[in-house]
Order: C-alpha cells, then structure tokens, then sequence
C-alpha cells in the first residue's frame, strides 16, 4: 500500500499534468521507453527528444532528471519542459526515469542515474548525441540528484561509497531548479506544515530521523549532502530559486556559497514573487515561468556558442529590503554586488 506521502506526489503530478505536459510544440520526436539497464526495464527507460527536421543530425542533448520529492513523478510528466527545450533551442531532450523511494531508499535513485549517463555516453552516436556537448538538469528532487551525479562522475570516493559506476562523461553545465542540495536538511526541515519534510525524509533515507543517533549511525551521512562534495571542476551553473517555495527555502543561496568558494561560474535566478511556488516555471502558460525560461534559452544559447555568461544575480520582482532586528542586527543577506534587479516594466513585459 502506497504511503500518504507518496499519494500527495502522485496527486501533484495528476493535478498539474495538464498545465505542465499539454502545450502546442509542433514537429517534435520522441522516441520512448528506450531501456538503459535491462535488469530494471520497467523503471530505468529515458524517452529522447528532438526536431522532426534533427532526426539524423548530431545534437548536443540535456539530460533531464525529473523531480517529485524522490517519491512521485516520472519522466512523462516533463514531456511539457522537453517540448519546451526543443522547440527552442537546436538540442536534443533526455528524460529519464528512476527507482522511487519508499521501495528504493538513497541512494538507489543516484545509481540509477549514473547508469542513464553511462547509457547515453555508450550509445551517443547510435542516436545521433554528441556526447562532448551535454548538459544536465533537475528540478526539485531531480535538481538534487543531478548535481548529486555531477560529483559522481568526478570523484572515484563518492561513486564507490555509494555504489555507483562512474561514467565518462563531462558536462557543459548544470541547470538547477528549486533542490534540496543540502537533502539532510532539506529531510529533516521542521518549518514544511504537518511535518511533511520530516516523514518524507524518513522514506527517502529508509530510517526514522527522529530517532536519537539516528544519522551518526546512517551509512551514507558523510555522502549525502551535495554541497560537501562539489569542487572547482563542477560544471557552470544555472541555479533558480523562489521566496514562494515552502520545501527548498534557502538551498539555492547555500548552493550559490558553495559555488562561489569552489570558483564555479553561475547565473542565479531568483523569483521575489510569493506567488511563484516551488517549481512554478514548469507550467509554461505563466507569466513569470516565461521570464525565467527566457533567462534559461538565453543562458543556453551563450553555452551552445562557447561562451560561459558572466556571473549575475537575477531578481525576479521586487525584493524586500534586509530588516533589522533589535540592536541593529541584520536579519537578511544584503544582495551581491553582481544583482539585476528586474524594473518593474520588465515585471510587466
């Protein structure tokens, strides 16, 4: 019997497959349930997206890792994202599935993943990939387990510890929405109403978190937390955030930190909207999803032609200003120097 936590994905992924997987993109091919590890043909299968006038034309592809809070979601419920990339960009799109939790505790998602890259390195030139220009992405969960993965494929220490092989494979860049990069935290949150994080973190690490001892006893506490594990190699970053996401509030701030001190170039979107929610840019028909897929096709184009952007915060709205505390204290990180904020005409555009 399917847990209460993993009927609210499923109900999240019901609910808003029409808004996110039902738009116009005319002339797209999708080839599905293409198998990339036949002990699991069920579950470990990636669809491939491209033009229908790109059929047998070397593309460079993005990766894609579904979210769904490590419970819920699938490679079918980003079909709408995929049309989007495609439509607008001359890449191909892979979507690929993986081991749910509850069944499949940390970090059997992560190995599935590690395998899908190794799958697409393996076969880049049957499908027509190229294979030296790929990219990643994720969003929530998905976001998490890409950059989880990026480290996987440079670091021997952390593909052995947690049972993964470790493909060939070197990513142009990483696009980013709305992870739990610090998952233990992100686990364990106490501020999600109705304690949802915590008893979501309990399927997701196979434990209950509560109990006292609990993670000095867990075997992979020192390889779960994405942050600890990113170096100056990571690829270049397009991490996006909002105020309005109750389960990742802050992740993209420590994300960017942990970026920053590695030197790792980025651009960092950052919706000041309360309205947009955690993963709002997959409904497509949103005024304010358009605005950051445009930031997205844009940082994607700058990528596709060789060319990193420049490191630069991107405000969404307007962003409330740092309030003091008693004593003077400051109670909010003042904006880096590299910010743009968007005017209000632009809001409007």
């Amino acid at each position: 019997m399917a847990s209460f936590q993993r009927v609210v994905f499923k109900t999240i992924d019901v609910l808003f497959n029409f808004t996110q997987n039902y738009h116009k993109f005319k002339n797209i091919h999708i080839e599905k349930d293409i198998v990339y590890d036949p002990e699991y043909p069920d579950i470990c299968a990636l669809d491939i997206y491209r033009h229908t006038d790109k059929l047998r034309v070397k593309l460079p592809a993005v990766i894609n890792v579904h979210g769904g809070g490590f419970m819920g979601g699938g490679r079918e419920y980003r079909s709408g994202i995929a049309r989007y990339f495609v439509d607008k960009l001359d890449i191909a799109v892979i979507n690929i599935s993986y081991h749910l939790c509850e069944d499949h505790p940390f970090p059997q998602f992560l190995r599935d993943t590690a395998k899908a890259l190794e799958w697409v390195v393996a076969h880049a030139e049957e499908y027509d990939i190229d294979a030296d220009n790929l990219y990643i992405m994720g969003d929530s969960a998905g976001a998490q387990i890409a950059a989880h993965a990026i480290s996987v494929t440079q670091n021997q220490k952390l593909a052995d510890a947690l049972g993964c092989v470790k493909p060939d494979i070197k990513f142009k860049a990483a696009l980013l929405f709305c992870g739990p990069y610090d998952a233990m935290k992100a686990l364990t949150n106490k501020d999600v109403p109705f304690d949802f994080a915590q008893y979501v973190g309990n399927k997701v690490l196979g434990f209950n978190t509560r109990r006292p001892g609990a993670f000095e006893e867990y075997e992979y506490k020192d390889y779960l937390n994405v942050l600890d594990w990113i170096q100056p190699s990571f690829p270049p970053a397009f991490i996006c955030d909002t105020v309005g996401d109750v389960f990742c509030l802050g992740q993209g701030d420590m994300m960017i930190d942990t970026l920053k001190k590695n030197g790792v170039p980025y651009v960092h979107y950052y919706s000041a909207k309360k309205a947009d929610f955690h993963c709002w840019y997959l409904n497509l028909k949103l005024h304010s999803s358009k605005k950051v897929l445009k930031a997205v096709v844009a940082y994607m184009h700058s990528m596709l032609a060789g060319v990193i952007p420049p490191c630069e915060r991107i405000v969404y709205g307007k962003e409330k200003k740092p309030k003091e505390k008693k004593g003077g204290a400051i109670a909010a990180i003042e904006a880096p120097a590299e910010q743009k904020q968007s005017s209000e005409e632009e809001t409007k555009a």
